[in-house]
């Protein structure tokens, strides 16, 4: 660039030097003495040749400079007799002082150090600020969802929203109430090409305390160098079916209200994993216009030592020795654009300490045959259509818990342990009118009332029904209706889960504001 400038200049030069020669040209002829026209414009020529050997000679040594060579490659314009030109040799030579002889900048613990000496907070020791001398810096991005919800039930809205993980007595619950939602902060990063992070922070209020607590729901670092492969860490959502892949704790994307309860999250009483510490896998499969894909996961799987510590997973300590491992496959067939179909399998070891399970000792425990380890397989199918008008979902999962010990476990008749089965799932079907998108789901989750892992989500099936409104492209407003078949526990005083089950009709409205900024 600096050349080509150089040479613009020079170009400029002479053309004023054709113009003066011109002029004088003319003053002779009108009989004014000047120099001869020739004579100055091979001065010119002359010139642009000695300034150009000049350019040539400075990005020369330039670029021996940069190599830190100190000589100018053989071959290059030599300089005229008695001229000079700033940046030849002796110039480019660098001095002992000069940055290419520093040493280099410091890294790990030596940056931090150089950082806390200086008085920086040493977390920019690793962003490249005067410490660490980076390519470039890695562009944070953070975007935040939330909403507001009210309801309105036939029935007490503690009494029937109650699940271990959270015990609610009747007395602090009534028929009505309004509720924050999430407040769901969502961070990620590109650090590099094929290097990537999210996380997802979540302020969201425990209905037992009415506290507001705050949840790292999900942190992840991925690695993507194509598209056949791609690897993530850390704390994920596992990748049961459909739902839980697509829509995760801001509501502002999913079309209604609440999740289907066979996909809610393990703290507000749902049976699936749906957080997993550990490694997940997918890519593609070479597969034509079939456009299949594979999927597979390890990690600690649910932390089920006590159902009142919370049915979430390890964080940190696994609370026993075995992985949750999940494999599947989907396929996204090309002509059918919006499709997609798939099957994954999970499992795990489910061990429940007995003695620590809600209303344990009391004469209505409610699980007096159960035991201490279950082998815990889950198969998830989907299949769902989506295009810019319309939302077709299906989904079903069936929990199969197996005891391990038969000591208190019920027996088949031929005398081993029986298998437990819980299953659920939803259709779910709605269309765009304009800015309005009216939507229709029904859902069922049938648990086995002798499963110390599922039997207190309680049975929910009935239809649910409502409308959205995209008031603009960052805040939506929902109505629904719903109507359930309902049955689950009773509950003692201290909202723990006992004998004898309940059955009731619940009948509920609800509205829900949601945004995103």
């Amino acid at each position: 660039m600096r050349r080509e400038t150089l040479r613009g200049l020079t170009v400029l030069g002479v053309m004023a030097g054709c113009g003066a020669a011109g002029a004088n040209a003319q003053q002779t002829a009108t009989g004014q003495q000047a120099a001869p026209a020739g004579t100055e414009l091979q001065e010119m020529r002359a010139e642009l040749k000695l300034m150009e050997a000049k350019i040539d000679a400075l990005e020369a040594a330039e670029a021996a400079t940069a190599k830190g060579q100190g000589t100018v490659p053989l071959g290059t314009p030599t300089i005229a007799p008695g001229q000079t030109v700033a940046g030849t040799q002796a110039d480019a030579e660098q001095k002992p002082d000069q940055k290419a002889e520093e040493a280099p900048a410091p890294t790990g613990p030596e940056a931090v150090k150089r950082a806390a000496d200086k008085g920086m907070d040493t977390m920019d020791a690793g962003m490249g600020g005067e410490t660490i001398e980076l390519p470039y810096i890695p562009q944070m991005k953070f975007r935040g969802f939330g909403d507001v919800r009210a309801f309105v039930a036939n029935q007490n809205l503690a009494v029937i929203g109650n699940n271990p993980g959270s015990p609610t007595v009747a007395t602090q619950g009534g028929n009505s109430t309004f509720a924050l939602g999430v407040m769901d902060l969502f961070v990620t990063s590109q650090i590099s090409e094929h290097f990537s992070y999210l996380s997802e922070i979540g302020f969201e209020a425990d209905p037992g305390s009415n506290n507001i607590g705050v949840d790292l729901e999900r942190a992840q670092l991925s690695y993507t160098p194509n598209d056949k492969f791609s690897l993530s860490m850390g704390r994920t959502h596992a990748m049961l079916g459909y739902y839980n892949t697509a829509f995760h704790h801001g509501t502002w994307f999913q079309t209604t209200i609440d999740r289907p309860r066979i996909f809610e999250f393990e703290d507000s009483g749902g049976p699936l994993p749906i957080h997993n510490v550990g490694m997940a896998a997918m890519g593609k499969v070479p597969s034509g216009k079939l456009g299949l894909h594979w999927l597979a996961e390890v990690g600690n799987g649910k932390q089920t030592y006590a159902l009142a510590a919370g049915p979430a997973p390890a964080n940190v300590l696994a609370d026993h020795t075995g992985k949750s491992t999940n494999i599947g496959l989907l396929a996204r067939p090309e002509k059918l654009d919006g499709l997609q179909a798939g099957f994954d399998w999970y499992q795990a070891s489910v061990v429940p300490v007995v003695s620590l399970l809600p209303g344990f000792g009391s004469p209505n425990f409610a699980f007096p045959n159960a035991a201490g380890n279950y082998r815990q397989n889950i198969y998830v199918a989907h299949a769902i259509y989506i295009t810019p008008k319309m939302e077709l979902m299906v989904e079903d999962a069936e929990i199969r818990d197996r005891p391990r010990s038969p000591a208190l476990a019920l027996l088949a008749p031929g005398g081993s342990p029986r298998p437990l089965y819980t299953s659920g799932g939803y259709a779910e079907a709605s269309h765009v009118f304009g800015v309005v998108r009216p939507y229709v789901r029904f859902q069922w989750l049938n648990p086995n009332f002798n499963d110390p892992n599922n039997a207190w989500v309680g049975r929910w099936v009935g239809p649910t029904g409502g409308v959205r409104w995209d008031i603009n492209a960052f805040i939506a407003l929902k109505f629904e209706a719903s109507r359930y078949a309902w049955k689950n526990f009773s509950a003692d005083p201290s909202g723990n889960q006992i004998l004898p089950l309940l059955t009731k009709t619940i009948d509920q409205l609800g509205t829900q504001i949601t945004y995103t900024f």
